[in-house]
């Protein structure tokens, strides 16, 4: 098999159980470190929920997630752009964005959107977005590279999260990020993946060197992103740097009256 991300030949790394069930075969790449599962044929029952049950952090993690979006648009980029959130899920990141005053659209082909449905990316017009945010999605691709390439079609800019592969990389069976309960994380990556990915695409790379990255043909401070990308400076600076909210817009888009929220 070859990487998937460098094409380069990959070698035997480990085995583990998946689903409880499945016999799963990893594969490393030695040229940029890139670690997959071979053949993931279980997918369709991993993903009979396209959200697995044991995401418990999801609410959390979209709460943490919208206040560094926030903070890196209103200091990195143009706020006053339109932006996508690829990958969607729920919609929840979107709605917290559009309650925050920034003109998010949601795209995600397997899962439902509750919270933004009037607000997918089929609703947004043609024009490019300035950011697309693409949130513990990396993990869950088999051809990581063609996903990139659709993703760079949307903008030219790629807010994403997925967690590097420690070094050395630990075995299956003792780092929970792997997934195996719920076997839906399929490809892991190093900061050299990622840079490969960048560069493939003609974009900078820049990271907090854990699990926020950004791909951008912009030049920026990779001192100052790695700074801002961090919960706890979110969270400082998030009350500083909102804008007036989109929420009663799309409350009288959605229904054509006027929110009240004296009485909410």
């Amino acid at each position: 098999m070859l990487c998937s991300v460098c094409d380069s030949a990959t070698v035997l790394f480990g085995e583990a159980t998946v689903l409880a069930r499945h016999q799963a075969v990893f594969l490393r790449c030695p040229k940029c470190g890139t670690l997959a599962l071979e053949n993931p044929h279980w997918l369709s029952e991993a993903y009979s929920q396209a959200i697995t049950s044991s995401d418990l952090g999801l609410v959390a993690r979209n709460l943490e997630l919208s206040r560094i979006v926030k903070v890196l648009i209103r200091l990195l980029f143009n706020p006053a752009g339109r932006f996508l959130d690829y990958a969607g899920g729920y919609g929840l990141l979107v709605r917290l964005m559009r309650d925050a005053g920034f003109d998010f659209y949601w795209h995600d082909p397997y899962c439902t959107n509750l919270f933004a449905s009037q607000f997918r990316q089929s609703t947004a017009g043609d024009e490019r977005f300035e950011l697309v945010t693409a949130f513990e999605m990396l993990e869950h691709l088999e051809l990581p590279v063609q996903a990139f390439d659709r993703m760079f079609s949307f903008s030219d800019n790629m807010l994403c999260t997925t967690l590097l592969l420690p070094e050395p990389a630990p075995k299956p069976q003792e780092w929970w990020y792997y997934g195996l309960e719920h076997g839906q994380h399929i490809t892991f990556y190093t900061r050299r993946s990622l840079e490969l990915i960048a560069e493939r695409f003609g974009r900078r790379f820049y990271t907090n060197g854990s699990g926020m990255h950004l791909f951008s043909t912009q030049q920026h401070s990779q001192l100052l992103f790695g700074l801002l990308a961090r919960h706890k400076v979110a969270r400082l600076l998030a009350p500083w740097l909102g804008r007036p909210s989109l929420l009663q817009a799309d409350f009288t888009r959605a229904t054509g009256l006027t929110l009240d929220r004296r009485n909410s």
